[in-house]
């Protein structure tokens, strides 16, 4: 027992030491000071993983609720002249407490509310992994660490491995190497460039590429076609029409008498072709695929036909991986030009030229998520807002990002994995009846914006409710403040409502008091009770 009390004392004398007190003040503040940093640069979500709600910082507060408790227990039993001091650690231990039970049993997160649909759908900010089996109906949901940095997950059910995951990253692109791929699955990047403008575009033909075979730069349109059909788009012919056999690839610039233009009753143009001894019945203004004898599209025709006086108002630019072909309006011709490797072709358009960079058909290009530290600008993270996490199933590993779900298909079940936010239903529903945003004169940028919303509490009824910049609707502990908008598909804004639960906010406001009335006893009224040595009382 003796050896026990003794121990005690020892812990009390080092913890309620002055030294260790500054010491570990001096230590709070540094990290602090670190924080706001990294919070100014990187965002307020990097630092809370990164410092704030970090385990290491979470034993430095803990480290100043011992100094204060010690101190105060070092001064027992209670002396009249410390009665100050007695309630300024009181209220320091309450305010931990209290922050204790906020951090453990707390809500922060938001809602996002569209205009006139009903939410009760709180998204908290801890990640998760949810990996589903519909056929089955089950669901299996993985928590992610609340790290700032890449993190090993060690995770596998039934044959499906989670190996990596980014809280932050960005995707960079990657080419993944494919030497059975079809030579007509081709990938190419440009550079598109002239005096005052210059960008890089990848565009591919293969399935599993995250690349498109088409992109529009500002009127510009480019696509990207089968190098097959480039001789076509080289020939000037009076039609001006392309058939194009998909499964062998090859393609045939039609004239003449193997042309017959008719005008239907729409008001579209009837033309029939005759191609590898079938005769073809397409209406090119509308659709590239022919029709059947019922006047309909046929989805399942090989055959395709193209008009090239539709491209010929507008800009229109045709890549075939190694060959170029344009309508200059200048000749009112149709001009084709190789495009080897590093080499450059003038474009009739504000002195644009365009560069084959890289031509693969032994590889297409995909999209991999990177680590990458955040980067916030104005109060926004520009740069590292995206979440991703590596995927193994059998010999295949793939990376799911907190943008859209993926499925995948195992021994002929379909799985399905989604990385999101960890949900919270309210027991109460919120409509946003009307989103309301002002302006600064003279520009887009906004200077206020508020939401009017109408909470539905069950058996209750309902209720008005406008909310803004301090002034946040407040229902049964949760409050919920504006914080942001977004735009719908639809075009009318959306709200974005933060939603806090802080139980332990009495408690933080009692320490708080308690922290300023034992301030002011204990430098205030007790100074004055002081006696200098050689004064009389009066």
């Amino acid at each position: 027992m003796n050896n026990l009390l003794r121990s005690y004392r020892q812990v009390e004398l080092f913890f309620g030491n002055m030294k260790f007190a500054v010491f570990i003040i001096l230590l709070f503040a540094l990290t602090l000071a670190y924080g706001t940093f990294m919070e100014s640069y990187h965002g307020t979500e990097y630092a809370n993983r990164l410092v704030y709600k970090s385990w290491w910082f979470m034993g430095i507060q803990f480290g100043m609720f011992l100094s204060i408790l010690f101190a105060t227990l070092l001064r027992l039993p209670l002396r009249k002249s410390l009665y100050g001091f007695y309630v300024i650690h009181a209220g320091l231990i309450i305010l931990f407490l209290g922050s204790f039970v906020t951090y453990q049993s707390g809500v922060d997160g938001t809602v996002s509310l569209a205009p006139n649909l009903p939410s009760r759908q709180v998204q908290v900010n801890e990640d998760e992994f949810k990996i589903q089996f519909p056929a089955r109906g089950k669901e299996v949901i993985v928590p992610l660490p609340y790290s700032a940095g890449e993190r090993n997950l060690g995770f596998e059910y039934e044959g499906v491995k989670l190996s990596t995951f980014l809280p932050f990253a960005e995707n960079k692109e990657s080419w993944v190497p494919d030497k059975l791929a079809d030579p007509g699955q081709a990938s190419t990047k440009y550079r598109l460039f002239n005096d005052n403008f210059g960008e890089t575009i990848t565009l591919s033909l293969h399935p599993q590429s995250a690349y498109n075979n088409t992109q529009q730069l500002g009127p510009l349109n480019v696509h990207y076609m089968p190098a097959t059909l480039a001789e076509c788009f080289a020939k000037n012919t009076p039609d001006g029409l392309i058939v194009w056999n998909g499964e062998t690839t090859g393609c045939s610039s039609p004239e003449g008498q193997d042309v017959q233009r008719s005008r239907q009753a729409s008001g579209r143009e009837l033309v029939e072709v005759s191609y590898e001894g079938q005769r073809l019945r397409f209406m090119p203004e509308m659709s590239p695929l022919p029709l059947d004898e019922k006047m309909e599209l046929n989805e399942l025709s090989q055959f395709r036909v193209f008009s090239k006086k539709l491209f010929e108002k507008t800009p229109h630019l045709f890549l075939f991986g190694k060959e170029v072909a344009f309508f200059d309006k200048a000749t009112q011709k149709w001009e084709a030009h190789p495009a080897e490797t590093g080499q450059e072709v003038p474009l009739p358009w504000m002195g644009f030229k365009v560069k084959t960079l890289d031509h693969r058909t032994d590889a297409y290009p995909t999209m991999v998520p990177q680590y990458i530290k955040p980067i916030q600008d104005n109060g926004q993270v520009t740069v590292g807002n995206l979440k991703a996490v590596q995927v193994e199933v059998g010999d295949k590993k793939f990376w799911v990002n907190s943008q859209e779900p993926i499925a995948f298909t195992l021994n002929g079940e379909r799985i399905t994995f989604e990385l999101t936010k960890r949900g919270l239903t309210l027991p109460y529903e919120i409509v946003l009846d009307q989103f309301k945003m002002d302006t600064d004169p003279g520009t887009t940028n906004p200077a206020s914006y508020e939401s009017f919303v109408t909470l539905f509490k069950g058996n209750e009824g309902s209720e008005k409710h406008r909310v803004y910049m301090n002034n946040p609707l407040k229902y049964k502990n949760f409050t919920f403040y504006q914080a942001s908008y977004f735009q719908t598909n639809e075009g009318p804004y959306g709200s974005v409502l933060s939603v806090n639960f802080d139980p332990g906010r009495f408690w933080k406001y009692l320490g708080s008091l308690l922290l300023v009335l034992g301030s002011i006893w204990h430098f205030v009224l007790r100074k004055k009770t002081v006696v200098k040595p050689g004064e009389a009382r009066a």
